[in-house]
């Protein structure tokens, strides 16, 4: 548990700087393939990124191993029994409470909708997908970037340095993370330093002042984003099957946030985007509180796992807060 959050970082590290060649592909399929088969450009731009996305897919099914002790994927050569037996062995021995060897599916899923848990994390989800409803329209439309005055590649490019700081920062906030086993506080402070993004693009219009505000929210709910899914698997192991039906509760209810997003930019708020920015601020606010929440809830259960670990004289496995 003291290591996913990194590994999960160097995963949606690659969600991050897709958003930084998202304009320039645009731009690059718009510009020669418009019109080309009868077919325009933003059907082009789906085909591109399918097909890629696709191919991708197909590949990565091949070398991924289904668990750590299974002999598929690339464990099949990559690995030896006896580091199979090791690394099997790390999880369970991980684990807050033991394994319930029989779960199946349909326990899996009853253990998750039952514990609070997993809906303090629904909640800080959805409120961190609204929170950064802003790439869906950075930069196509949003003010961050518009009327800088330079074409369309220029502006393309000037999108691309606050995610890649975005980027950066993800991996170093969870790389520490991992090292002093938090979760709550490395999550909710750049998240609320992120707010402050906001704060600068409500109160001005200028455009460089909104573009230096930019790395400040961008980065602030980037680095926090790889956080959430490395917190739902610390507490919502019991089973392989809980953790499974767990992740997938929080990824499918967490794009309840993704579907609003886009109804905050109103064209009648242009060219500021008010509504929109304080709308993020809110859901961003929600989203710490949910995750102080579940922190202080996690801390008031490990003292509890503390006490029955010395009245039993067992090893005390805590939650990671």
């Amino acid at each position: 548990r003291k290591e996913v959050a990194l590994r999960v970082a160097i995963l949606y590290t690659g969600q991050t700087l897709a958003y930084c060649c998202a304009g320039l592909i645009a731009a690059a399929v718009f510009g020669t393939l418009s019109g080309k088969a009868g077919l325009a450009g933003w059907q082009w731009l789906f085909i591109v990124l399918a097909s890629v996305g696709g191919i991708l897919a197909l590949i990565c099914a091949f070398f991924l191993p289904d668990y750590p002790h299974s002999k598929t994927g690339s464990a099949r050569w990559s690995m030896t029994e006896d580091m199979r037996k090791v690394a099997a062995a790390r999880i369970i021995a991980d684990r807050v409470s033991t394994s319930e060897a029989k779960a199946g599916v349909w326990q899996g899923l009853k253990m998750s909708v039952k514990d609070i848990k997993l809906w303090a994390l629904v909640g800080v989800n959805i409120g961190l997908s609204a929170a950064y409803g802003f790439s869906n329209f950075y930069p196509s439309i949003f003010l961050v970037v518009e009327g800088f005055g330079y074409n369309r590649v220029v502006t393309l490019l000037l999108t691309a340095p606050p995610y890649i700081f975005a980027a950066i920062g993800s991996l170093v906030n969870s790389w520490h993370s991992d090292k002093v086993g938090e979760r709550g506080f490395h999550f909710s402070g750049p998240v609320g330093v992120g707010c402050i993004g906001y704060i600068i693009c409500l109160i001005t219009q200028n455009g460089d002042a909104r573009y230096a505000a930019s790395f400040i929210f961008v980065g602030g709910m980037y680095i926090s984003n790889s956080l959430v899914m490395s917190w739902v698997t610390g507490v919502m192991g019991r089973t392989p099957e809980n953790r499974a039906v767990s992740v997938a509760i929080v990824n499918v209810l967490g794009q309840v946030g993704n579907v609003i997003a886009p109804y905050f930019f109103v064209e009648s708020d242009r060219p500021r985007y008010q509504m929109a920015f304080i709308l993020m601020m809110v859901f961003a606010l929600l989203a710490v509180s949910c995750a102080m929440l579940l922190k202080i809830g996690l801390v008031r259960a490990n003292k509890r796992l503390y006490r029955e670990a010395v009245e039993e004289e067992k090893a005390y496995q805590p939650y990671l807060t």
